[in-house]
């Protein structure tokens, strides 16, 4: 009895796909012993970093390859996509079997398609591919780094606290694993076309073995190899790996090989291609080589598109509060770059829920709120247990982005400091002696408000609405000309991300700041501070950031 030994990594979907390819070589050669022998390869390890940084796609496949040369298995599966298209020396693609649906699909947890979505949507994928083809669908939607196995990235996708909108993931393995129902809508080939190779497996052996070459040879689906020989030969004709943004589909139609092919320049360009050619290893070739050709032709005639560089503006704030501070910057001619080193868990213990029932019978004369998070956290608070805001109770918030926040609930504001900080707002409620405040705030808040109420004769209740935590984000930080730090929480979360991924601290980036109990956190890390806003509120961050391009400020601090 001949024994075949499969090699394959160890997530769920190559799990499965091995064990697709182990069923259908059972049903061909009933003898068989077939075991299966799992690896974890650098590139499962490895989830931290961009697969670029740390070598590319083939880091899923060499200690697979590795095994098959040493012969402690015999033949390795793998999705086709990751295997690099140089073949190593001694082994062979022994079979193609036939192809899934090779295109992408987009996991929200809105439920909304892509193009559905608000201004400014965060879209989760490590694929530069995919991150191009996102921006030509959505030239407003801001990319951030996604790895993991398929599980995982569609569990990070619904998530309703993670910073995800949506995220791109290829529906073959979805329908693979049984997680189609996750799927909110799928792109078309016009829309978003599939890396080379996507939807296909590869089954790898050594290229003299006399044995299980001929076991594996039934596998094999001419079409199928066809297709994926066209696409990996306009991929390998741009020099490409994952480095880059290249997508190819090849499909056979009315008896001939089709093949479209894209790439996306890095100014957003996009380059694309397409032809025909005979159902023969040779002509798929060629027309993989000649539509590579074809683009490299179109970047070199392409007039280069000459924009001022935009300064680039570390965005730290958590996702939800993200995307209005990076649509201020676009509009105000910076480039912003999310970061989100803040998450925002709202408060749902029983001492909040006790709070708002006090509330909502009336016990208070004031509600006080400092941030916007702690508006959303009693809204959705009182909803949760059916309650309301009775009309006796006058709300006092500390600046106009809370204002704006109370009057979309539907109330407006009694009292708004001039000046946007806890002692202001203490000032502005003028005498309370007598009167009961709940005063909701975040976990981390300055005591001074409360200090300053309860000297003033007030009886103040204060109550966490919600949980500022600090999270390391799964890139190291990116390269930005400004650090906008819009709390002290946002000093702490980026500290900890440069002594996470152990990059020397402090950033080479000019710090600005959103008010002056932020600047002191910023300096007592050991920053500069270079320009602290006037007004403690983003317009006022982003008035401070035109501040620090002007000339005068540049030569200043040259």
């Amino acid at each position: 009895m001949t024994t075949l030994r499969i090699g394959t990594r160890r997530s769920r979907l190559a799990l499965w796909q091995t064990e697709h390819i182990r069923q259908r070589l059972q049903a061909l050669w009933p003898d068989l012993h077939i075991e299966v022998v799992p690896f974890a390869t650098r590139g499962d390890r490895v989830l931290q970093r961009a697969l670029p940084e740390i070598g590319g796609k083939g880091l899923f496949t060499a200690e697979l390859e590795a095994a098959l040369r040493d012969g402690r298995i015999d033949l390795a599966v793998h999705s086709l996509k990751d295997l690099p298209t140089e073949t190593p020396p001694g082994l062979t693609l022994a079979a193609v079997p036939p192809r899934a649906e090779p295109h992408d699909a987009w996991v929200s947890k809105h439920g909304r398609p892509l193009a559905e979505l608000p201004a400014e949507p965060i879209v989760g994928t490590s694929s530069q591919r995919r991150a191009a083809q996102v921006r030509l669908l959505r030239a407003d939607a801001h990319i951030l780094p996604l790895r993991g196995n398929v599980d995982t990235r569609v569990r990070k996708a619904l998530d309703p606290a993670g910073p995800y909108d949506g995220v791109v993931l290829a529906w073959a393995g979805l329908q693979r694993l049984g997680l189609t129902a996750a799927v909110t809508a799928r792109f078309a080939p016009d829309e978003m076309l599939p890396a080379p190779g996507q939807g296909a497996l590869a089954v790898q052996a050594r290229a003299d073995d006399p044995v299980v070459l001929p076991l594996l040879q039934p596998l094999d689906d001419p079409a199928t190899r066809l297709a994926v020989l066209a696409e990996r030969a306009f991929l390998q004709g741009l020099g490409g790996g994952c480095a880059l943004p290249v997508a190819a589909w090849a499909r056979v139609e009315d008896g001939r090989l089709v093949l479209t092919g894209l790439f996306v320049t890095p100014q957003g360009q996009a380059l694309r291609a397409e032809g025909h050619a005979a159902l023969t290893a040779d002509d798929a070739r060629a027309l993989g080589q000649a539509l590579a050709a074809d683009i490299r032709a179109q970047q070199a005639a392409a007039r280069p598109v000459r924009r001022p560089r935009r300064p680039r503006v570390l965005v730290l704030r958590a996702p939800a509060q993200a995307p209005a501070f990076a649509r201020a910057l676009r509009e105000a001619g910076f480039e912003p770059v999310l970061y989100p080193v803040l998450r925002i868990e709202p408060a749902m213990g029983p001492d909040f829920e006790a709070a708002l029932q006090r509330l909502a019978q009336g016990n208070y004369d004031w509600l006080v709120l400092t941030s916007v998070n702690g508006v959303h956290a009693v809204q959705a608070g009182l909803e949760r247990q059916g309650l309301t805001l009775p009309p006796r109770v006058r709300l006092a918030v500390i600046g106009p982005a809370t204002a704006q926040a109370v009057r979309a609930w539907g109330h407006e504001p009694a009292v708004m400091p001039a000046a946007f900080v806890a002692e202001a707002l203490a000032e502005a409620l003028g005498p309370v002696a007598g009167q009961r405040l709940l005063l909701a705030r975040a976990d981390r808040a300055r005591a001074t408000l409360r200090e300053m109420l309860r000297a003033a004769g007030a009886t103040v209740d204060e109550v966490v609405a919600y949980h500022t935590r600090t999270v390391v984000p799964q890139t190291p930080p990116p390269a930005a000309d400004f650090v906008a730090f819009t709390s002290p929480s946002t000093v702490e979360g980026l500290r900890a991300a440069y002594a996470h991924w152990q990059r020397p601290w402090p950033p080479a980036a000019r710090v600005v700041c959103i008010g002056p109990i932020t600047a002191r956190a910023a300096r007592a890390a050991g920053l500069t501070v270079h320009q602290v806003a006037q007004t403690y509120t983003i317009p006022g961050v982003v008035q401070a950031l035109r501040a620090a391009t002007s000339p005068r400020e540049r030569r200043s601090s040259s």
